[in-house]
């Protein structure tokens, strides 16, 4: 445990490791933007970013491909002036880019200079499923050139981001011996999407480390429907505090991630990770939990967590945008919140859904498989 400004933040085991990590961890998909602009405030994320340090959390998550290069090299910023020896620093291989056996080296060389770092204590294979897996990792002999890497210092630990079903993650996890971490989606609305709990179990047994992300799934799990607020509300209970601590109630959870776009986001994740405990839950809470599941579940989301790697449309549309549009109509009720939404945010930082025109280039790279051109010909409708 460490206490820093009164604040006690609980510290877990990561796999094997020997290593112990904060059961809270910066992750930086959604840094601070400037208003209508895709650029981010570096600034205040590098004000974000240390702060969180300086009370305690110890993980730093970061990828190639955040936010079109951005967070990396934010994120290398704000680890310089004696930040970078406090943390553990991870980061991930964008494996979609690979088209030969160079690719590797190049693109980890890449990152090491944005970060301005000579080491990453933690780096993973980004977004592994099927298809990755068959046509670039194996393809490319990725794997030869993952090991190397830890063997000459580069890194440390070796892991994984995963995006299908439980049976490929069952598949990537027997493979080799040398995985250390993974990195899975989890929340109590997806127990059963992708890996989900079994997946946690499964490489808990292994003795991996396990890393959640999408705690709050993409944030609509701390501004949650009607219907779910008034079962939170009946156990005096906050959306974001429950969704929390669902994940950290669990064996074999070793850092939940929370993507803090604020000081009062960080403080209030602080407060609940310093309470944060395995097997943490009362009766109550999990049966909160199970009514919360149902009552979201009848909303209908989509599950876009707003990782934009499908930022690159030929046809420049915004398409998480466009999803979170959709989304805001089940999570509010409300078609009129929705179109607000759409016709002040969306058309303001890029293409509209009437831009698509059914190449369906995004779905080819989508880690969720959602059918992006469906819903993009639906919007309109939706919000007429």
């Amino acid at each position: 445990m460490f206490k820093c400004g009164g604040v006690e933040v609980q510290y877990r085991n990561f796999g094997n490791t020997g290593i112990k990590v904060s059961a809270l961890g910066f992750g930086t998909m959604r840094l601070p933007m400037f208003p209508n602009s895709n650029t981010i405030d570096q600034e205040k994320s590098i004000e974000l970013i240390r702060y969180a340090i300086d009370n305690g959390v110890n993980y730093i998550d970061t990828a190639y491909s955040y936010q079109d290069g951005q967070a990396e090299i934010v994120t290398g910023k704000a680890l310089k002036n004696g930040y970078r020896s406090k943390v553990y620093l991870a980061s991930k291989a964008p494996v979609w880019e690979y088209n030969n056996e160079y690719d590797f080296d190049r693109i980890l060389a890449e990152q090491m200079r944005r970060m301005n770092v000579n080491q990453i204590d933690f780096y993973m294979l980004h977004s592994l499923d099927a298809n990755f897996w068959d046509n670039k990792v194996l393809k490319y002999n990725v794997l030869e050139h993952l090991y190397k890497a830890k063997r000459d210092g580069r890194i440390r630990y070796i892991g994984f981001s995963f995006n299908d079903d439980f049976d490929m993650f069952k598949w990537i996890c027997d493979y080799w011996e040398h995985w250390d971490f993974c990195q899975i989606h989890l929340n109590y609305i997806d127990e059963e999407y992708q890996a989900g709990l079994r997946g946690l179990e499964y490489a808990k047994k292994k003795g991996m480390a396990v890393n959640i992300m999408e705690p709050l799934r993409s944030g609509y799990l701390a501004n949650v429907p009607k219907s779910t607020q008034i079962v939170f509300d009946e156990i005096c209970a906050k959306p974001v505090e429950i969704a929390m601590q669902y994940l950290w109630d669990k064996e074999g959870v070793s850092c939940v991630l929370s993507d803090m776009g604020s000081f009062e986001h960080i403080n209030q994740n602080l407060e609940y990770a310093k309470v944060s405990s395995i097997g943490m839950l009362s009766g109550k809470r999990i049966m909160a939990i199970k009514k919360a599941q149902q009552t979201y579940i009848n909303s209908r989301m989509i599950h876009c967590n707003g990782c934009y790697k499908c930022n690159r449309c030929p046809q420049h549309v915004m398409i998480p945008r466009n999803l979170e549009a959709i989304n805001k109509i089940g999570i509010h009720s409300s078609v009129k919140v929705a179109k607000e939404f759409y016709d002040g945010s969306v058309a303001l930082v890029g293409g509209s859904a009437t831009d698509c025109t059914n190449c369906k280039w995004c779905e080819s790279i989508c880690p969720q498989h959602i059918n992006i051109s469906h819903w993009m010909r639906k919007l309109p409708e939706l919000i007429k």
